[in-house]
């Protein structure tokens, strides 16, 4: 699939996965302090909004990413163009 995906498409993947680690890190610091089932139930439905969120900004469906990043998981260039996007975006 590597060289299937162009620049623009590993550079917005990049960057959607730059964006959705620092999304998981922000709601795992509040989920840590949340003080009912409740509310970290609410946390992650905010969590999943925001980066559904993110990745339509890059113009990406999230079956679109998800299919990039099992790709990569089996290509370790392209797992290392993703990092390097991610790095750089």
């Amino acid at each position: 699939m590597s060289a299937q995906l162009d620049d623009i498409t590993i550079a917005k993947v990049g960057k959607a996965l730059r964006q959705v680690a620092e999304i998981k890190e922000t709601y795992s610091e509040r989920m840590a302090t949340a003080s009912s089932e409740n509310e970290r139930q609410e946390l992650v439905l905010e969590a999943e909004d925001a980066a559904v969120e993110a990745l339509d900004e890059q113009g990406l469906t999230v079956e679109r990413y998800a299919a990039v990043l099992t790709a990569a998981e089996e290509d370790p260039d392209l797992e290392e163009r993703l990092v390097a996007a991610a790095r750089d975006g």
